[in-house]
């Protein structure tokens, strides 16, 4: 029966050649003293070239940082590995190719001081998943960020509406110039959305006011049509269910034509040149003085 082989006897650099993941042996002062046939593919470097001439502790550019580390905590005699660290393998041409590894580095023959003669290095490339990873995180910021732009636009977009809103607020201020008459000067044009905003400002006004007259001041308007002039008697009609008279000042014989050659029906509907006019009227007939 033939004698068992002892673990001394075995072909240490012919077993690294048969095993399918990256392997490398380095001595304690850095130098490369083997490496497999995965390792010359990986590389690309031929082993008759690098083997003894290759010295790891002085060529670390290449590496990032964390496998510079894992490196220096190896030659001191502790077992390391380093997950996807990133390798810039050099070409000929000046250029690298830039790959990502998992590495396990073993310290071999570790002597009185704590310190191995060689250390064994075994990496898989993880190229594939590392950039697989990268893409999806990619994917994932540009996501997070087309979310946060939707959230500002949104944002933006509620501001620019309650903005709108303020400003409408504003564009409409019912005002109470005597006892009982409250006015409504407008800039700008009337919409049907405005004029119901008018309309709901006003009845409260003659609500809370006991107003007895609206005066719609059209000064500051300057161009008018059919619809506007439907939207205005429109409030006027609202303003006379709650009792109160609606009166408009300040309408320009321009827009006074305008409205006659619209055939915008006034009848009914006192009109005075400005608001001193109209404030002067109402005032009087609700038996006071105007000064």
């Amino acid at each position: 029966m033939p004698t068992p082989m002892q673990l001394p006897d075995i072909d240490f650099f012919a077993v690294l050649d048969d095993i399918p993941e990256i392997c490398f042996v380095y001595r304690q002062d850095g130098v490369l003293v083997t490496m497999n046939r995965t390792c010359e593919a990986f590389t690309g470097v031929k082993r008759d070239f690098v083997i003894g001439n290759f010295n790891i502790l002085e060529n670390t550019t290449f590496l990032a940082d964390e496998l510079v580390d894992g490196y220096m905590r190896a030659f001191a005699g502790e077992a390391v590995q380093v997950h996807e660290s990133q390798v810039d393998l050099p070409r000929g041409d000046g250029t690298a190719m830039r790959r990502w590894v998992d590495t396990t580095l073993v310290p071999l023959q570790i002597g009185e001081d704590g310190k191995p003669a060689f250390v064994l290095g075994i990496q898989r490339d993880v190229t594939e998943r590392a950039e697989a990873r990268g893409e999806i995180e990619s994917a994932r910021r540009e996501i997070n960020f087309q979310r946060d732009t939707i959230a500002s636009l949104e944002a933006a977009r509620a501001e620019i509406e309650a903005q709108k809103e303020t400003i409408e607020a504003l564009s409409t201020p019912v005002i109470e110039v005597w006892d009982g008459i409250v006015t409504l000067p407008l800039l700008g044009s009337v919409t049907s959305l405005r004029a119901k905003q008018m309309s709901e400002q006003l009845l409260d006004a003659v609500t809370q006011k006991h107003a007895r007259y609206v005066i719609l001041d059209l000064t500051g308007i300057a161009v008018i049509d059919t619809t506007t002039g439907q939207l205005l008697l429109r409030v006027v009609a609202a303003v006379k269910l709650l009792g109160a008279t609606g009166v408009f000042a300040g309408i320009r014989p321009e827009i006074a034509q305008t409205l006659v050659g619209l055939e915008v029906e006034l009848e009914g509907i006192r009109v005075y040149r400005n608001m001193r006019e109209a404030l002067r009227a109402c005032i009087s007939e609700q038996g006071h003085t105007a000064r």
